[in-house]
């Protein structure tokens, strides 16, 4: 009976750790409560789950990043927060499918501070180490995106193992 709750309990450990991350970017756009109009950025930070999610859109939280901007204005800790969202791991599920998917379309995001930005893929995927090698380095320098989508980028810094996917 005691190593079935050990092992339940590490399974548990184990879940926790690579699902809910979403909740970390909800708090850094929650705390941005100071600009835009009273509410809005409860309200976008409410948003962040969902486009987080793995069945989501992955043009979505491309989306609710420029929302956050365009609501909460251009100050740096609000780019800083959508930054985070752009570069956010969307939940994957690898029973579901093989591979993450990554926006295609190239106008998102709009924003050009948010621009160049690509996103933390599962550890699982192969590729991933260098992905997320880049995703890091691109919160601080992000990538040149002219005319290129989050997937283009992503594939011209050697990551291709992903299915590409189109604004819904």
């Amino acid at each position: 009976m005691l190593a079935k709750v050990i092992i339940v309990s590490a399974i548990a450990a184990i879940a926790e750790a690579r699902f809910g991350q979403e909740g970390a970017i909800q708090a850094s756009i929650q705390t941005l409560n100071t600009f835009g109009q009273p509410g809005q950025a409860a309200t976008l930070a409410g948003q962040t789950p969902g486009v987080l999610l793995a069945g989501a859109n992955a043009c979505a939280k491309l989306a609710l990043a420029d929302q956050i901007v365009t609501a909460l204005g251009n100050d740096p800790a609000v780019i800083a927060a959508a930054a985070q969202l752009v570069g956010a791991e969307k939940n994957f599920n690898p029973s579901a499918q093989s591979i993450p998917t990554l926006c295609s379309d190239v106008t998102l995001p709009a924003t050009a501070a948010l621009r160049g930005i690509v996103p933390l893929v599962d550890p699982a995927v192969l590729g991933s180490d260098v992905e997320n090698a880049n995703a890091a380095s691109s919160l601080t320098k992000p990538f040149s995106a002219a005319g290129l989508s989050v997937a283009d980028v992503a594939k011209a810094q050697g990551f291709s193992n992903f299915t590409a996917q189109a604004n819904a």
